[in-house]
């Protein structure tokens, strides 16, 4: 007697299609994604070829010069001479910079300014500049961690002025009283690779 062969049922892919089609729905609406912030830089406008660009005296004193090395040394260059300091003090050192509490002759000049919507203050001259360079096998956790004491030297000294000014911490203040904060010390940080340090 010869065997039968039983045909096995055909399995329905009809609806995977489907069903794929509502698992991504759902992973795409669950997934949360992080998005790139970036670094808070203004950039200088591009001028055109045929303009001539003016040359501008900055006086020596109104720019701190951060050094970072190959070994994540970082230095501040003033008047020819080096001197290193760690990151745990690149804050307060930034802060110093910035706001020159005691008019110290090698810190940026001072000078009165009106403030709209505050008035007329005495603060740091607005040519002031941070310049960081780096060379270029400076590891990356030390250039990012470098950006970051300085970006909390800002936020500490806009923090303190509002406080001075309007009794509030300045991220609850609204947008015009943080516009005025910032025309008091604004953010001047420029960055530069730098092929060799000596």
């Amino acid at each position: 007697m010869a065997k039968s062969k039983r045909k096995v049922p055909a399995i329905n892919g009809s609806s995977t299609a489907d069903i794929a089609f509502i698992l991504l729905i759902f992973f795409l609406i669950t997934t949360s994604m992080d998005t790139d912030k970036g670094l808070k830089r203004r950039l200088p406008p591009i001028m055109p070829k045929e303009e001539k660009q003016q040359d501008i005296e900055i006086n020596e004193r109104n720019i701190m010069q951060l050094l970072v090395n190959r070994n994540d040394q970082i230095a501040i260059s003033r008047n020819k001479q080096i001197e290193y300091v760690t990151l745990d003090n690149l804050k307060d050192r930034v802060k110093m910079f910035i706001v020159n509490p005691n008019d110290d002759p090698t810190l940026p000049e001072k000078e009165v300014r009106y403030i709209e919507g505050i008035g007329n203050r005495s603060v740091t001259t607005a040519s002031y500049a941070i310049s960081l360079k780096n060379e270029v096998e400076t590891s990356y956790q030390m250039y990012i961690s470098v950006q970051n004491e300085m970006i909390r030297a800002y936020n500490e000294v806009w923090d303190e002025v509002a406080q001075r000014e309007f009794g509030q911490r300045y991220d609850a203040l609204p947008t015009n009283k943080q516009k005025a904060i910032v025309d008091m010390y604004p953010m001047h940080i420029t960055e530069t690779p730098l092929a060799e340090l000596s």
